[in-house]
């Protein structure tokens, strides 16, 4: 799985099992409830939403990561609705890392000791 943001290269966090690829409807102004009580959309365009559990990571990884979510503007990944890898202007959020081992100069950061960190790639 490929996973690119500004161009930096994080698809080695990426696990094997990949990510979790949705849409959500941007809906326009002519959305409405008719009289008869039945909802309308006017779907103007499906964004997709990313959530990605990564593997664990060093202090110089996830602090290189942080760096780069704070100032993402692009992120490349696969679009399970075109089939293809793609680049788009999007939003990127990480919940919060958990220091899981701290021993003989070995410093490992995830989300817990079973699951990992969540990276959210959101299409603008």
């Amino acid at each position: 799985m490929i996973l690119k943001i500004d161009n930096k290269d994080y698809s080695h966090l990426v696990p094997r099992r990949g990510y979790k690829v949705g849409y959500k409807k941007v809906l326009g102004p002519n959305s409405c409830t008719t009289i008869d009580g039945t909802y309308h959309e006017d779907v103007l365009a499906y964004k997709a939403v990313i959530n990605i559990e990564l593997l664990p990571m060093t202090s110089e990884q996830l602090s290189e990561l942080e760096t780069s979510v704070e100032n993402c503007e692009l992120a490349t990944y696969h679009d399970t609705k075109t089939g293809a890898d793609v680049t788009k202007p999007v939003i990127v959020s990480l919940s919060p890392a958990t220091l899981v081992v701290n021993y003989e100069n070995k410093t490992v950061w995830s989300d817990s000791e079973t699951s990992g960190v969540v990276l959210t790639i959101e299409e603008r």
